[in-house]
């Protein structure tokens, strides 16, 4: 089977644009030549990549898993300059750190900043997919940050945090002067759902079942954010992530405490070939910072510090027969470390 690169390069561009004449501006080629960049992939590969609607070419269920899978390939290559100039500058390379787009909205980049400052890393950030199969391998991502449960990668899954959802509102709205409120009385306000697709809003819907007081949303939306946005423009009320909401609060949307408590767990995913002190690190101030947003409303696992040093050094074993494993020993906490909260998985 040949595959060539130009032609993977031809199908990204396509998929980032949805038509063939978009992405002659990505790649530089004509039209009829990124056509039969796309003629002679699929028929190299045995099956079809796109159907066309008009002028949009949409991709078919095989063209969606393959983008899956090469995506990550052309991402590594495309920094193979940059990496290639970090060897010849004696440069660390890059710590590639990924998230949920919920968790990139506060929590990462706040976390990344920290460590930035203190340490001078450098990042790569990438956005983390769960609805398109096998989302990363171990070739292109060191560490991420998402909710669980997460099946679609074949990183080792460390859970941290449990997280208490919260009811976001406009903070002009008579319901804000409460310190708890009720699930069956949200449900009475015009409410923006999440997609049927996301993680949490099967238990929402069951929590308000359950209080006999189901929701009936004006609107949905598969993204935590844009139900934030909504609910600060005054549009509705939600059911958020509290590290999530805590990134609208400028914009006028307060959170509150639910009577049903409902709660969505944290994790992180690592590649046990990435550098120890580096992951343990960002693992640390990814914890602090998500402590220091959230406050009573989370509910951390110490032991998760323990528990991806000791599948690090596992790994080091095994790649290089290395018995000693010192060297990969969770940083030592100060007193004050307010990470033996811990709480359930």
């Amino acid at each position: 089977m040949e595959i060539r690169l130009e032609w993977l390069r031809a199908f990204r561009a396509i998929m980032q644009t949805g038509t063939a004449t978009g992405a002659t501006a990505i790649i530089f080629r004509t039209q009829p030549q990124i056509s039969r960049m796309i003629s002679g992939l699929e028929s190299s590969l045995g099956f079809q990549l796109f159907t066309r609607e008009g002028r949009r070419l949409i991709p078919t269920a095989d063209g969606l898993r393959f983008y899956a899978h090469i995506e990550p390939l052309l991402s590594n290559f495309d920094r193979l300059s940059g990496f290639a100039e970090d060897i010849k500058e004696k440069r660390g390379r890059p710590l590639v750190v990924a998230a949920e787009p919920f968790l990139l909205a506060n929590l990462v980049p706040s976390a990344i900043e920290s460590v930035h400052r203190a340490e001078g890393t450098k990042f790569a950030i990438e956005l983390c997919v769960r609805e398109i199969g096998l989302w990363a391998s171990r070739s292109n991502v060191d560490l991420a940050v998402v909710a669980l449960p997460f099946t679609q990668t074949d990183l080792e899954l460390f859970s941290f945090a449990d997280v208490e959802l919260v009811a976001t509102i406009p903070e002009a709205h008579p319901l804000a002067v409460k310190e708890v409120i009720d699930l069956a009385e949200l449900a009475t306000e015009p409410f923006i759902a999440l997609g049927h697709t996301t993680l949490l809003r099967s238990q929402i819907d069951m929590a308000a079942v359950r209080v006999g007081k189901p929701f009936r949303p004006i609107m949905e939306t598969g993204s935590g954010a844009i139900a934030c946005e909504l609910v600060a423009r005054g549009v509705g009320v939600s059911i958020s992530d509290p590290i999530l909401a805590s990134a609208f609060r400028d914009r006028g949307v307060v959170a509150r405490r639910l009577t049903v408590p409902l709660n969505v767990t944290y994790g992180f995913l690592v590649n046990p070939a990435a550098a120890p002190s580096q992951i343990l690190q960002m693992a640390h101030h990814v914890v602090d910072t998500a402590i220091s947003i959230a406050g009573d409303l989370i509910a951390t696992q110490s032991s998760v510090f323990d528990r991806i040093a000791s599948a690090l050094r596992q790994q080091k074993r095994r790649a290089t027969g290395d018995d000693d494993p010192s060297s990969y020993d969770a940083p030592t906490r100060g007193a004050d470390s307010s990470l033996d909260n811990d709480g359930p998985v």
